[in-house]
């Protein structure tokens, strides 16, 4: 199943305290001020959260709001064909 992107949003605002209107402006996680240690820690809650497994060496491709949430209901996409 999907994750809807605004629940997304608020997720990672919540987590780093910036409002959903900065989130969705800037969407660059430089931008927003996270360093590599911040999104590192950011894909791991999201694995959790989101149950899903996000490869190591996609993470330095990953450095939008928006490229990580394609990124997890790609995967999450994947998995479901798998377990259908």
């Amino acid at each position: 199943m999907q994750i809807n992107f605004d629940e997304f949003v608020i997720f990672i605002c919540e987590r780093y305290g910036i409002t959903k209107e900065e989130a969705i402006e800037k969407d660059d996680f430089e931008q927003l001020g996270l360093d590599s240690l911040s999104l590192y820690s950011l894909v791991d809650d999201a694995e959790q959260k989101f149950n899903v497994e996000i490869d190591t060496d996609d993470i330095t491709e990953i450095n939008s709001i928006t490229k990580i949430f394609n990124y997890i209901n790609n995967k999450r996409n994947v998995i479901k064909w798998y377990v259908v």
